[in-house]
């Protein structure tokens, strides 16, 4: 425990000092290729981190936050766009954009001109399924929510310790959804931390994904909105706007849409590969490409078929959800399982609370000898006052 601690800070020393000297790049070389080729060695060392820590915990949460975002907003950055391109941004502020999994509510959008038109089908794709700005919240939600989360969390881990009593399908669906609430703890709390640090308002990083009336619904502006961002800006609006010059708008946005889930897909490979350390069977990539391809199959029924009426969202939310669940179940889960991810996540929970419970002991020990010797001192010091 205390070696991955410091394995962790460590990293993370690495991580904030390699923003700090890509910050002073950026503020010495013009956007284009030779910002991008000053930035590799901060990329590349991005990559290599995380082999350092063996916490499912620390090093996913690690992975997620700089291999894909700090590195993919370095990439934007390099080009003069994204969130890390207002030259008016101090340090700190570079440095929290930078690590944390925060997207600025003020922030402007870049969408084309043809997402604004109603009359085209393609530019609601375009538009509802990769814009996280839309529909939003006005801020992340408290700590107090957090909080009841965590709860939940607990009641979870609580339950797994019967796992042996429960039917397979039912322990492999806990786990799903300890997952995703797992994952809507981390990211909201990081957001939580990036508001205060920032002084302004920051985009929720989830918006209730199990109510979503449909997968564009789900993926676009309900799931993980902060890498839904980031995939917006750094995959489907470049392939959106090259590939319309070559193949038109319609099969443009199909091959965006396909184009951000396989860039998706491989971030996770990615990630899944710093936690089990063995070589990727791929059904992380089957997974998202299954989801890429019946999401571009719903917008083509959606643009054929006239439906004068709406399935209600008390329907479809739980349909939604239901196949997304599934099909990580199937195609996901056996992976992660395979890298005993849930066992070794219980056991870095233990050795939390053991911790906590040690340091507890160490300090309120302390604390009462402390002043259990200052009220001796001090009677000493008022009888020989008398």
């Amino acid at each position: 425990m205390e070696g991955e601690i410091k394995n962790f800070i460590m990293v993370w020393s690495s991580v904030i000092l390699s923003v700090c000297y890509c910050y002073a790049i950026a503020k010495l070389t013009a956007k284009g290729t030779t910002r991008l080729c000053m930035f590799m060695p901060a990329i590349c060392l991005f990559f290599v981190l995380p082999m350092n820590l063996n916490s499912v915990n620390l090093g996913c949460a690690t992975a997620f936050f700089v291999t894909w975002l700090t590195n993919s907003k370095l990439l934007l950055l390099a080009f003069g766009t994204g969130p890390l391109s207002n030259p008016s941004l101090s340090l700190s502020h570079f440095v929290v954009i930078s690590c944390l999994p925060v997207v600025i509510q003020h922030q402007p959008t870049t969408l084309k001109s043809s997402i604004n038109d109603e009359n085209s089908e393609n530019s609601r794709v375009n538009g509802e399924h990769m814009n996280p700005n839309m529909h939003r919240k006005n801020s992340v939600k408290s700590l107090l929510h957090y909080g009841k989360k965590v709860l939940f969390l607990i009641f979870l881990l609580i339950l797994n310790l019967y796992r042996h009593k429960f039917h397979r399908d039912l322990t492999a669906f806990m786990v799903c959804l300890f997952t995703v609430v797992g994952l809507e703890v981390i990211l909201g709390v990081a957001a939580v931390i990036g508001q205060f640090l920032l002084r302004t308002e920051v985009e929720p990083p989830f918006n209730d994904p199990y109510f979503a009336s449909s997968l564009k619904d789900f993926w676009g502006r309900r799931w993980n909105r902060v890498s839904s961002n980031t995939l917006r800006l750094v995959v489907f609006h470049p392939i959106l706007k090259k590939s319309s010059m070559i193949i038109g708008p319609n099969l443009a946005v199909t091959l965006a849409l396909l184009g951000t889930f396989v860039v998706s897909a491989l971030m996770h490979e990615i990630i899944f590969y710093y936690i089990g350390r063995v070589t990727p069977r791929w059904g992380t990539t089957s997974f998202f490409l299954m989801q890429g391809l019946c999401l571009i199959v719903e917008n083509n029924l959606r643009e054929k078929i006239s439906v004068k009426w709406r399935v209600p969202r008390l329907i479809t939310g739980p349909l939604v959800f239901g196949f997304v669940v599934y099909t990580f179940m199937r195609l996901v889960l056996p992976e992660l399982l395979e890298y005993n991810v849930d066992e070794r996540a219980i056991a870095e929970y233990a050795a939390v609370v053991d911790f906590v419970k040690d340091a507890s002991l160490y300090w309120g020990k302390f604390g009462t000898n402390f002043w259990y010797k200052t009220w001796k001192e001090t009677a000493y010091v008022c009888q020989h006052i008398q």
